[in-house]
């Protein structure tokens, strides 16, 4: 099988089909927090971020990994899995999202976005919240593959030898 086959087979496609459902309803969460109920961004990051990896877990332990023979150290992979990604995504990657959209060429797109969902919106709101979508979007994507690789990673388990 191709790597490319690889990737791409019936578990990436159930992360993906999840993946989006868990997404699309942790970061509308996010986003009605910080901009209905006014709650801090890292706040609203944490929220969402705590929100997204539990659902993630559950889903990922028992839907999408289910029936995978698994160390069983998967506990504190787990908890190391979403610290990486915790940390690349907000802590490393947010500053860098930031400076991104000040630039003119991402102002235009965010302008051109905003024009067609939300004309209303203030264009500084409507462009800070694109940086917390795309930093909860590095998320998934980075703890998709620790834990498909690291965390649930199938490990061999030792037959039973049956002496006659």
């Amino acid at each position: 099988m191709s790597k490319i086959k690889k990737l791409l087979d019936k578990t990436f496609w159930l992360y993906v089909g999840l993946g989006i459902l868990n997404y699309g309803i942790c970061n509308a969460i996010m986003l009605f927090l910080h901009n209905v109920c006014h709650v801090e961004t890292t706040a609203s990051l944490i929220i969402e971020f705590t929100m997204q990896t539990a659902a993630s877990f559950l889903l990922n332990r028992y839907v999408t990994f289910r029936g995978v023979s698994i160390s069983r150290w998967w506990p504190v992979k787990f908890v190391v899995s979403v610290g990486v990604s915790y940390l690349l995504a907000k802590v490393l990657l947010y500053k860098a999202f930031e400076y991104l959209i000040t630039l003119p060429f991402f102002i235009s797109i965010a302008d051109w976005v905003q024009g067609l969902i939300a004309k209303t919106a203030d264009p500084l709101v409507f462009r800070h919240n694109l940086v917390m979508l795309a930093c909860t979007f590095t998320y998934c994507v980075i703890n998709y593959v620790g834990q498909r690789y690291y965390v649930f990673k199938s490990v061999e388990t030792k037959k039973q030898v049956s002496i006659q």
